[in-house]
Order: C-alpha cells, then structure tokens, then sequence
C-alpha cells in the first residue's frame, strides 16, 4: 500500500529551502503529481520495492508544480518528480536543487503532450484561433512545449494570448467548452480530449524534449546518497517491471494517475527507458529558452552540474 499524507503549505512567500529535512517516520519523502510518467514510483511503493532495499519511503502527493515546488523550497519533502525546466528556475533561484535521474521521455510511438485545439474552433487554422486564448502553466514542461510548437508552426510566441491556469484537469474543462481555443495537455487527457471533440494538432512523439526526472535536494544527496541510490534501483526495478508486465500494473495505473473511467481499460501503459542523467543538449535548451523569455534574469548562469548530480544511478 502506498504510504499517503495530505500536506497543507502556508509558507507560500518562502523561497529558500531549511537545509536538513528530517522526517522520523520515513528515510525519503518524497513528491509526486498524478500522471503516468510517474508510475515508477507508486509501482516501486506498490511492489515493496523500496522496502526490498531496506528504505522507508513516503509518497507525498500534489495537484500541481507550483504546490510541489512550495514544498521542496519550504522543507517539506527530500526529494520529487518533476520536469526539467521546473528544476531549472528554482535552482536558478539559488535553491540547491539536483536532477538524479530522467525516468521517462517520449519515443517515436508514444506521445505524451499534445496540442489540442478546442471541438468549438474545429476546422479553424491555429494562427487564427490564438487570439481566443492558449492554455499556459508557466515555466513548466507544458509551457516549454507550447514554444516549440508555436515555433515549429511559425507563430510568434508574442501574438499569442497566454491564459495562466495551473492546474491540468481545469485546463482541460475550459478547452472543451471552449473558454480557451488551444491547450498543451498530457496523457491520456490527450486521448479523452479527442474522443471529446478536441483535435490534435502536434505532439511530442520522438522529439526528447519532455524528459521527467527525480530530483533531490542537495543536503540531502550530501547526507543520504546511500538512500537515494538505493531509493533509484528500486524504481529502476519497477520501469522493468512494468515494461514486463504492463496487465499487472494497470490497476495502480488507473487509480495513482487518475485515468478517466472511459480509458482506464484501454489506454496503453506506457513503457520506461533505463534511467539515464538528461543530455547536457536537454538542460542547455531549457536554459536557453527560460533565459530567452526573461524567466533567468541576465548575468545568471545555470551550469549543467549545477542542476544534475552524477554518480547516484543504479
């Protein structure tokens, strides 16, 4: 059963993390969001595997990046699952944050954001709908995405009417009555935004562009790297397991990343990669484009190591 703690955040203002998390019920706490390029980890909790490598863990779940990114910067949690860019912006912000490991990213014939134009502006061309709103969580994976599609369609980024709405379900609703014309989405809102109208208009199939990778906090790899070793092979051992067994793994699938009830039969169960450290091309890219729109203020420099942590991979 996967250990579970409902976390309340007051301390939103601040941004600078308590360097020792201490937790006495668990060796590793760590944060998680509800989507599929997580399911190492609740498999990893579901299976015994971090008990196998004789480690504590407790999963702490959050709706959004922006609740989780709280929580890692006001000691909360050790450790979490995130994108790059997120990763990025907060050690940007001097918070020692290090990427250990990338645990998915996408192939040829597995996407995993889409996107979507609203069933409301069907048949419309997407230069002439951006006006009617896109869908943006900023700083995010879903928002570096939405560059490189507009940029690969042609679009400038700045014609574009940007719609902040953080959280991902709610972002969906207001595709599908059309409050906005276009959204990036992951899956499988993907696959039930088409089934609800919604047209796919570019995906991230094959592309490398949306690695999700397990982070921890500097202090603690300084003071626990056994831990986090051991906390990797055990959701390296679950990537293998599911790949192997992906029937199996179905049922935490459907409730841990909460698949809707009209897919939790059919929808694929994703395949994991070995973990692998993110290219130095990956991190300089993200970097680049958050520079680029302001988001690193000029002067400040975020080299590869001092956003990723070598030497903890199983």
């Amino acid at each position: 059963m996967i250990i579970r703690k409902c976390t309340s955040f007051l301390l939103l203002g601040i941004f600078f993390l308590i360097p020792l998390l201490a937790c006495a019920a668990a060796d590793i706490r760590f944060g998680t969001l509800p989507v599929i390029q997580c399911l190492p980890v609740f498999v990893a909790a579901e299976r015994g595997y971090f008990k196998e490598q004789g480690i504590t863990v407790e999963l702490v779940p959050f709706n959004s990046s922006l609740e989780k990114d709280v929580a890692f910067t006001s000691g909360q949690i050790s450790g979490y699952f995130g994108d790059i860019p997120t990763c990025m912006v907060l050690s940007a912000n001097k918070v020692p944050i290090k990427i250990t490991a990338v645990v998915h990213n996408t192939t040829k014939s597995q996407r995993m954001f889409a996107l979507v134009l609203a069933p409301k502006f069907a048949g419309r061309e997407l230069k002439d709908v951006v006006g009617n709103g896109v869908a943006v969580s900023s700083n995010t994976v879903l928002d570096f995405l939405t560059g490189k599609f507009f940029s690969i369609k042609g679009i400038p980024i700045n014609q574009v009417k940007m719609v902040e709405i953080k959280n991902i379900p709610i972002r969906l609703q207001m595709l599908m009555v059309g409050q906005v014309a276009v959204a990036v989405l992951p899956e499988p809102l993907v696959a039930l935004s088409e089934m609800k109208g919604g047209k796919v208009l570019m995906d991230d199939g094959g592309k490398g562009w949306s690695a999700t990778v397990l982070s921890f906090h500097q202090g603690f790899l300084s003071q626990q790297p056994d831990k986090v070793r051991l906390f990797l092979k055990a959701v390296a051992k679950a990537s293998d397991y599911i790949n192997k067994n992906p029937k199996d793994v179905r049922a935490v699938m459907n409730r841990e990343c909460r698949i809707p009830g009209q897919l939790k039969s059919g929808f694929p169960v994703p395949e994991f990669s070995k973990l692998v450290l993110p290219t130095s091309d990956q991190v300089d890219d993200v970097y680049r484009w958050l520079y680029q729109k302001g988001t690193i203020k000029v002067g400040v420099v975020v080299p590869y190591m001092q956003v990723v942590a070598d030497g903890y991979l199983p």
